[in-house]
């Protein structure tokens, strides 16, 4: 499996501009070029963020309120154009005090381009003194186009701050346990993507994928033996799918995030305590989406 760096897609934003109608008036209301983003916090050691859009836009303007280490969203829609966001303490764990929830973390501004997919993730961070600090990455989703009716595509995102290079097996989950043979991606350094990967989609009531991540040049994975737990749905004649490893046509993205911080407001404990893994419907071909 190929990767690149992220820094190389630092640019873009998704989804055309469309025209809807108003319900009291019945006249067409224009929409504003747009994009799609979604948000991930994958920051190790601090409690939950606030991500905002703070440049006076009403409309096409998503905020994600309370997002816990390794929650995520789903696209939402976006005003393309240049676009400045902030992130925030979240207040609900300091009894909504104002003060914490001026605590800002980042402020910066980035160009979306109108019909492109954005994933914005909190990476680094938060506490003085440590590093990576804690900043905004921004990568542009190009999505597989075409996928053959029993697969399924799928890439592996590296953002675990302060988890060196990492080799990834992607196996069966009735696989026992560990890892052989060579890595599905090797060497992929923080920060890194992997290419989209062609599954095979699983049958229903299977066990799906599970992902191993081990530091470079060794075979003892850091991850708990993660089962990529994103079934999907099968669509029907009225329902659009839902993007799973049992439903072929699907795109997903797989990441892996570093151990919370111990003494820190972030989650702990159980799967917390290790490298962990997330999975994130990117979308499902067979679709009306826009």
């Amino acid at each position: 499996m190929r990767f690149r760096h992220l820094s190389s897609l630092f640019i873009g934003a998704a989804a055309l501009a469309a025209c809807s109608s108003d319900e009291v008036s019945g006249v067409a209301t224009q929409l504003a070029p747009s994009a799609s983003v979604r948000y991930v916090n994958a920051v190790a050691d601090t409690s939950a963020l606030d991500f905002r859009f703070v440049d006076g836009e009403i409309e096409g303007s998503p905020q994600f309120a309370g997002m816990s280490f390794r929650q995520f969203t789903p696209y939402q829609r976006l005003r393309a154009g240049s676009r400045r966001m902030r992130v925030f303490t979240n207040p609900a764990a300091y009894t909504n005090s104002i003060t914490v929830a001026q605590q800002q973390h980042i402020d910066t501004t980035f160009t979306f381009e109108v019909g492109k997919r954005y994933t914005v993730i909190s990476y680094g961070f938060s506490r003085t003194g440590v590093t990576p600090r804690h900043r905004l990455v921004i990568t542009e989703d190009v999505l597989p186009t075409t996928l053959a009716a029993t697969a399924v595509g799928v890439r592996t995102i590296h953002a675990a701050a302060g988890v060196g290079n990492v080799d990834v097996w992607v196996q069966p989950s009735e696989t026992p346990a560990g890892v052989s043979g060579a890595p599905t991606a090797a060497n992929v350094a923080p920060l890194a993507a992997t290419a989209y990967l062609n599954l095979t989609a699983r049958p229903v009531g299977t066990l799906l994928y599970r992902w191993d991540v081990a530091l470079t040049g060794t075979s003892t994975p850091v991850t708990v033996s993660p089962n990529s737990g994103l079934p999907g749905q099968v669509g029907t004649a009225s329902v659009n799918p839902l993007a799973g490893f049992q439903v072929g046509r699907s795109i997903v993205t797989a990441i892996v995030f570093g151990p919370s911080v111990t003494g820190s407001r972030a989650p702990t404990g159980g799967e917390f305590n290790s490298v962990g893994m997330r999975f994130l419907p990117d979308r499902h071909l067979d679709t009306t989406e826009q």
